[in-house]
């Protein structure tokens, strides 16, 4: 997946309380900040193109879920927050649940050596599971490659990833070194998936992460196997005539891991909701995932990265970029709130839009704060 990073805000906070989904009270500064953020999603997205959803919640409510433009431009149908939207690299927190699932189960450790599962030469070198998670694996990236060596006429998919590692050595870097950003290494993990649970990644997935965070909605899209994504937002990019094309029939739109989910900001509310109520791993499992494990600097800022997270020692963020799909997402860690924007164009987000929502909403919760 291209990954776009750009400021954005999600903010999490473990509570044990039920989990709710409610809108907040209409209060005054409630709908003065609906009416700003309405002002400011509209000022860059037209009612008649793609466009955007978005989540704000705080301490357990829904505070905004709603959509800026549409989902099917040709249908005029609109976004919504029950539209499914593609998430791009935002995908990778969940192939890292996926595992994390697999530890809690005791069928794998995170320090078990990749070359246990396929014993081949690229990972001959003792190259470990949390490598892999945290872009530290030290291999080349198979899906850039894949966009010049594979026949672009088949739809690639996670088994050729597999072949492709085992055609021969793919060692770059020494393993457990050096940061390198891997979306190829991602969709290897769900091959580790399918050998150790026996069942196919997208099927194990949605049985013990989206359907245990009640994400009823959400699913791993994998073209080679299409399945029916309710409430689909297609995704678009605009040609130099200013038309909107569909770009969802990309060739290696059959692969999952690093991207390939479809979730809404209703589910995606559910899951934030999930992860705070300790509702998807054990205790001990649940503080890994934001749990810093290898370092890189962005924007001369020092990041880590944990499991499908970038985090500091107060956010947690991703964000996600592929053909026509932009999705940013990030949690500040000491505070209940959490802030997603998903979009299905290829127009980048402007930096001041992801600012200024941070901005907006922050004013809010400190008003809420202070009461």
């Amino acid at each position: 997946m291209k990954n776009i990073i750009c400021t954005a805000i999600l903010l999490f906070l473990s509570c044990k309380s039920e989990t709710r989904e409610i809108v907040a009270s209409e209060s005054k500064e409630l709908k003065e900040l609906q009416s700003k953020l309405d002002a400011l999603f509209n000022d860059q997205i037209d009612p008649d193109e793609p466009g955007a959803a978005l989540l704000v919640a705080y301490d357990g409510e829904m505070l905004i879920g709603k959509g800026y433009g549409l989902r099917d431009v040709s249908a005029n149908q609109p976004i919504t927050k029950s539209t499914n939207l593609r998430m791009g690299s935002i995908s990778k927190q969940f192939t890292a649940l996926s595992i994390l699932q697999l530890v809690d189960a005791g069928k794998i450790n995170l320090n078990d050596s990749v070359y246990s599962f396929f014993p081949v030469e690229s990972f001959k070198d003792g190259t470990t599971l949390e490598e892999l998670l945290n872009h530290t694996s030290g291999k080349q990236d198979a899906e850039e490659a894949f966009f010049t060596e594979w026949d672009s006429t088949k739809v690639a998919e996670n088994k050729d990833i597999l072949a492709w590692y085992q055609h021969q050595n793919r060692t770059i870097t020494p393993h457990g070194e050096e940061f390198q950003y891997n979306n190829g290494i991602y969709e290897l993990i769900p091959c580790i998936v399918e050998k150790v649970s026996g069942q196919k990644f997208a099927e194990y997935a949605k049985t013990y992460v989206f359907d245990k965070a009640g994400m009823e909605g959400t699913n791993f899209f994998d073209l080679a196997h299409p399945i029916d994504i309710q409430e689909r937002a297609y995704c678009y990019e605009e040609d130099a005539q200013g038309n909107w094309k569909k770009v969802d029939g990309h060739f290696l739109n059959g692969l999952l891991g690093a991207g390939g989910v479809y979730t809404s900001v209703n589910d995606y509310f559910r899951y934030d909701q999930a992860l705070r109520n300790g509702m998807l791993l054990s205790d001990a499992t649940a503080e890994l995932i934001f749990k810093p494990s290898s370092q890189f600097t962005m924007n001369d800022k020092e990041m880590h990265y944990a499991m499908g997270w970038m985090v500091t020692d107060s956010t947690a963020m991703h964000t996600g970029g592929w053909f026509g799909t932009n999705t940013f997402t990030k949690r500040y860690l000491n505070k209940p709130l959490t802030i997603a924007i998903f979009m299905n164009r290829n127009t980048l987000f402007d930096d001041d839009l992801v600012e200024k929502t941070d901005s907006l909403v922050l004013a809010y919760i400190k008003l809420l704060e202070e009461k």
